[in-house]
C-alpha cells in the first residue's frame, strides 16, 4: 500500500501479535486503498505463517485469496445488495464454519448504502459475532452509518494521498512496465488525481495508450481535458494587464476547444494562489508549479495582494456556479469581467463636488489676474480714479455658483437610475421605498428627495435608520463627499419622478370630465392617489 502509514502500522502490529478484532470499519475518500487494505488483511489473517505482519504471498491461502477464488473470503457490494433479504442470507452463512482458512472474512464495500432495516438486522450479528468470523466494512460516507454499527467496529480513517506519494508510486509502475514519461507529466497526473491513486493509475494507463514513445505533459492535458499552459498564460496576462479583448479571445478558445472548464478554473485558482506567494516562500515550500513557472515568475508582483485575495475568492465562487451551468461561456465571460473589475478597480463616476471645487479654485486663481490686468487700463481712462472691479466680480460670481449647483443637480438626476440600481443590489426594500422619489435640490451637502403626495408612506419609510443610511452611503460614494438626505412631499401633485419637475397635465375630455365620480371613488383617490379615467 502507498501511504496510510497510520493504518498499515496499526494493523501490522495487531496481526504480528495475533490480535484480530471481529469487525473493522475502513473510512475514506475513493481510491485511497480501503478495499485493497481489506484484501491484504484477509490474506494476512489466513496466511499459513500467521501471526505475521504481512502475508507471505506463497502459501495456498494467500494465492487463492489474491486470485479471488477462496470460498472463505466473501466480497459483497452493499450498493447492489442492500436489502434485508441479503443480510439475512449473510447471517445464515456465518453459522457455517470456514472451509479451508482460519477465518471467514466478509468484506462489505459501500456499507453506507445498506437500508435502515438491513442495518438493524446486521447489528444483531455484530453484537453476537460467530467465532472465527471477521467483518470488514468499507465506506466513503461513515456519517450515513448508524452509530450503533460504528461503535462496534474498529474504525480506521484513510486520507487522500499527497502528490509526492502518488508520484513515487507512478514512477515505480513506469519502471516495472518499461514505460517512459516526462517528470512534469508524472507530477501533472498526480495532481489531477486529486489524492486518489486509483484515478492516477487510470490516467496513466490512458496516457500510455495515447502516446507512442514517451508520455508528455501535453499528452496528459489532451487526455484529461486540461487547458494548455500557454492558453492559461495568455488569459492571466490579459487579466493582469486589463486587456479585455485578448482575455475574451483566450476564453473563447478554451471553451470551444472542448477543454474541461472545471479543471481550467482550478488551474486559475492555482496560478493566482501562487501569485500571492513570494519567490522565497515557494522555494522554501519546494512545491512544483506544473509548467506555470515562467508565467508566475513574470507576473508576480504586478497586482496588490488584497486584490489577489478577492480574485481567488471570485474564482472559487465561479467553480461552484459551473456545476449547475448549462451554458458555461456566459458564466465565464461574466466572471472574467468581474475579475477585471476586482483587479483594476471599478470605473468611478466623476465627482460632482470635486469638479465644483476644481472650477472654484480655477476661478480664484484666474480672478486676481483679470482684476490686475483691468486696473491700469481703467486708471489711464479715468485719470487715476479707481472703479469697483471687485464688486463687479462678486456680482458675476453669484450666477456662476447657482449655475454650477444647477448643473450638479442635473448630473445627479441623470445618474439617479444607476444609483437606484446600485441601491437595489445592496438592499431591495430600500430601492422599493426610494423608487417614486426624484432629486429635488442640492444645497451644500444636503440632497432633498421629492415624493409625489400620494407616496406619503414611502416618504416616511425612507428616512428610517437602515434605509436613509444606505442611500447616504451610495450618494456619498458618487459625490466623493459626505452627503445627507431629507425627504419631502411635492407641493404639486403631478411631480415627474424622473426629473423632479412638475409634469404637464393632460386635459381630460369633456365626456369623461362631466361624469360624476362613482361612490367611494373620491375616498380611493385620497388614499391611493390618481385620477378618474372612467366610471360606470
Amino acid at each position: 500500500m502507498t501511504g496510510q502509514e497510520h493504518v498499515t502500522r496499526t494493523l501490522s502490529n495487531a496481526l504480528s501479535r495475533g490480535t484480530v478484532a471481529h469487525a473493522y470499519l475502513f473510512c475514506g475518500p475513493r481510491g485511497t486503498g480501503k478495499t485493497t487494505a481489506a484484501k491484504i488483511m484477509a490474506r494476512a489473517m489466513n496466511c499459513e505463517k500467521f501471526p505475521v505482519a504481512e502475508p507471505c504471498g506463497e502459501c495456498a491461502n494467500c494465492k487463492n485469496i489474491a486470485a479471488g477464488i477462496s470460498i472463505d473470503v466473501i466480497e459483497m457490494d452493499a450498493a447492489s445488495n442492500r436489502g434485508i433479504d441479503e443480510i439475512r442470507e449473510l447471517r445464515e452463512r456465518t453459522r457455517f464454519a470456514s472451509g479451508e482458512c482460519r477465518y471467514k472474512v466478509y468484506i462489505i464495500d459501500e456499507a453506507h448504502m445498506l437500508t435502515a432495516e438491513a442495518s438493524n438486522a446486521f447489528l444483531k450479528t455484530l453484537e453476537e459475532p460467530p467465532p472465527n468470523v471477521v467483518f470488514i466494512l468499507a465506506t466513503t460516507d461513515p456519517s450515513r452509518l448508524p452509530s450503533t454499527i460504528v461503535s462496534r467496529c474498529q474504525r480506521f480513517d484513510f486520507h487522500l494521498l499527497s502528490v509526492d506519494q502518488i508520484t513515487g508510486c507512478l514512477s515505480g509502475i513506469l519502471q516495472e512496465e518499461g514505460w517512459q514519461a516526462e517528470q512534469e507529466a508524472i507530477r501533472l497526473i498526480a495532481r489531477l488525481a486529486d489524492g486518489s491513486l486509483r484515478d492516477a493509475l487510470g490516467i496513466l494507463e490512458q496516457c500510455s495508450a495515447y502516446g507512442k514513445d514517451i508520455i508528455t505533459a501535453e499528452a496528459v492535458r489532451s487526455v484529461t481535458g486540461a487547458t494548455r499552459v500557454e492558453t492559461i498564460a495568455s488569459l492571466v496576462e490579459a487579466a493582469l494587464d486589463n486587456d479585455i479583448e485578448s482575455g475574451m479571445k483566450a476564453l473563447e478558445e478554451i471553451i470551444y476547444s472542448g477543454r474541461d472548464i472545471q479543471l481550467f478554473v482550478r488551474d486559475l485558482v492555482f496560478v493566482f494562489g501562487r501569485l500571492l506567494q513570494s519567490e522565497g516562500d515557494q522555494d522554501a515550500a519546494g512545491h512544483s508549479l506544473y509548467g506555470f513557472e515562467k508565467l508566475i515568475g513574470e507576473q508576480q508582483g504586478k497586482i496588490e495582494q488584497i486584490r489577489l485575495f478577492d480574485a481567488v475568492e471570485l474564482l472559487h465562487e465561479v467553480g461552484g456556479e459551473l456545476r449547475h451551468a448549462h451554458f458555461p461561456q456566459y458564466i465565464m465571460e461574466v466572471a472574467f469581467i468581474r475579475l477585471l473589475r476586482l483587479l483594476h478597480g471599478r470605473v468611478k463616476e466623476k465627482s460632482l463636488f470635486r469638479s465644483t471645487v476644481e472650477s472654484e479654485q480655477q476661478e480664484t486663481t484666474e480672478q486676481p489676474e483679470r482684476i490686475e490686468g483691468k486696473r491700469p487700463v481703467q486708471a489711464g481712462i479715468t485719470g487715476g480714479k479707481s472703479e469697483e472691479p471687485p464688486v463687479e466680480e462678486e456680482r458675476t460670481a453669484e450666477p456662476t455658483d447657482s449655475s454650477e449647483t444647477e448643473s450638479n443637480v442635473e448630473r445627479l438626476r441623470e445618474a439617479w437610475p444607476r444609483l437606484l440600481q446600485e441601491i437595489k443590489k445592496r438592499q431591495r426594500s430600500t430601492a422599493a421605498w426610494l423608487e417614486p422619489a426624484a432629486i429635488g435640490a442640492l444645497e451644500g451637502h444636503l440632497v432633498t428627495l421629492i415624493y409625489p403626495q400620494e407616496y406619503t408612506i414611502h416618504c416616511e419609510r425612507i428616512m428610517g435608520e437602515s434605509h436613509h443610511r444606505l442611500v447616504e452611503d451610495v450618494l456619498s460614494a458618487f459625490c466623493d463627499t459626505s452627503i445627507t438626505i431629507k425627504a419631502d412631499l411635492a407641493e404639486d401633485k403631478n411631480i415627474n419622478a424622473s426629473s423632479g419637475e412638475p409634469a404637464r397635465e393632460k386635459k381630460p375630455s369633456a365626456e369623461k370630465n362631466d361624469q360624476p365620480p362613482a361612490s367611494g371613488a373620491e375616498e380611493a383617490m385620497e388614499l391611493f392617489g390618481g385620477k378618474i379615467i372612467d366610471s360606470q
